[in-house]
């Protein structure tokens, strides 16, 4: 019977200490304040890593984003400002419970992805969810998009890029906030 005591104890005392590590991350509603305080101009390099290549073989490129706040309610991040390339990811919540970022792309299409909480400390994680103007199965679009804050003039990044609807690459960022 203390066996029994022991394992149930035991049991409890796992879960609740995993359940204590899983605050550790960000809710949606924390992720999308985080976010709001991203105004403003960032440059640093991005590296897109085909599928099957080392990152250290694939070429660097600067790259400029910036965000602004629209009406208190939406975060914009602008890429490849004034180019032909510009693109818009927007992001919302839908209640204090969803985050939702779409991305308009400068191929013409929109993926829609969905915050999710990964424990992780600083990390706010989308996932892919719908998109229109596009097959997910075989049409190129980002699937999947992770920032990780480092500090408050500091983040990162990590891009899945599908195509065919399968993973073709990934694109990383490292971001410094421009004064």
């Amino acid at each position: 019977m203390k066996k029994l005591k022991f394992a149930a104890l035991s049991t409890v005392v796992l879960m609740l200490s995993t359940a204590a590590l899983a605050g550790d991350g960000f809710t949606s509603d924390e992720a999308f304040q985080t976010m709001l305080k991203l105004e403003g101009t960032w440059t640093g390099e991005a590296i897109v890593v085909p599928v099957g290549q080392a990152k250290g073989d694939a070429d660097i490129s600067p790259t400029t984003v910036s965000f602004k706040t629209i009406g208190n309610s939406s975060v914009m991040q602008t890429f490849a400002a004034g180019t032909p390339a510009e693109m818009i990811s927007m992001y919302h919540q839908n209640g204090k419970d969803e985050l939702i970022h779409t991305h308009y792309c400068a191929i013409g299409n929109q993926p829609s992805m969905t915050f999710a909480n990964t424990a992780e400390q600083g990390v706010i994680d989308f996932q892919f969810t719908k998109g229109t103007n596009m097959d997910v199965n075989v049409d190129p679009h980002a699937h999947h998009s992770y920032m990780k804050i480092i500090d408050e003039d500091t983040y990162e990044t990590r891009t899945a890029n599908w195509g065919g609807g399968k993973l073709t690459s990934y694109r990383y960022t490292t971001m410094k906030r421009v004064n």
